[in-house]
């Protein structure tokens, strides 16, 4: 079940900033465009059971308050370490796209839920 959600939000992921209508059936359980439903059934046959979806645990961030980027957002995001474009911001994600490993909390979810790692 935990996988399945984890599809459908790496799915809404990718289709949002690609312009696909999300929109559902009263049931939910299809989607109301038929172009949106096709790209589900390709996303969902590469990244699901059968196909290539990552191993692991994503990585989330979320800004600390005494940060001065703090007024960004108080959400999770998703992120990843990587070489920094400048500085030393090597945290890649998120409303301001880099962020200094100085200016963010890390966290896995655990049973749904956020686990800060120290």
């Amino acid at each position: 079940m935990l996988e399945q959600l984890n599809l459908q939000l790496a799915f809404q992921d990718w289709a949002e900033p690609r312009g696909y209508d999300l929109a559902m059936t009263d049931d939910g359980n299809s989607f109301l465009s038929l172009e949106t439903r096709n790209a589900w059934l390709g996303f969902e046959a590469a990244h699901g059971p059968f196909g290539q979806l990552p191993q692991g645990q994503q990585l989330y961030a979320r800004i600390r308050k005494t940060s001065k980027y703090a007024h960004q957002t108080e959400k999770l995001f998703k992120v990843r370490v990587g070489k920094p474009p400048y500085d030393n911001f090597v945290v890649h994600g998120g409303p301001g796209g880099v962020y200094a490993l100085r200016d963010v909390h890390f966290y896995v979810l655990v049973d749904g839920k956020p686990m800060k790692l120290t």
